[in-house]
């Protein structure tokens, strides 16, 4: 029987972070872009200062690859818990793609929206695992 196998690997790895956002006004941020055959392998938000208000909310999501954009196809509020301070990471979530994303018709972006539910806001990082194959 003739073997047929197909292997795309790659040594492609990439970790990157976005800025540091210092208590954001209501809306969505562009956060880190990632390039066409980006396959995304986890998420991570580091919150170092709550919001205030247990009304806040703070989901991660994405922009591009020839889709509607999804602004919690990574983590929803629930797994982000705006109001509490440490780590969340989309591994284990709810969001349609807490379990990997892949970037095949176009290049794209990971973006948060919060909403401070009229309260002080806080402070977080974003950080995102991921390789690119070709």
């Amino acid at each position: 029987m003739p073997d047929k196998y197909s292997v795309q690997a790659s040594d492609n790895y990439r970790l990157a972070k976005s800025k540091p956002m210092i208590a954001p006004a209501d809306g969505t941020y562009n956060l880190i872009h990632l390039p066409k055959y980006a396959f995304i392998k986890n998420i991570w938000v580091r919150k170092d200062d709550a919001y205030a208000s247990a009304s806040a909310s703070m989901t991660v999501g994405f922009i591009g690859n020839g889709e509607t954009a999804d602004p919690d196809a990574f983590l929803t509020n629930t797994e982000c818990d705006p109001d509490a301070t440490g780590m969340a990471t989309m591994r284990g979530g709810t969001g349609a793609e807490a379990n990997g994303k892949w970037f095949d018709t176009a290049r794209g972006a990971l973006t948060v929206t919060v909403d401070d539910s009229s309260a002080a806001a806080g402070n977080f990082q974003v950080f995102c695992e991921y390789c690119v194959l070709k």
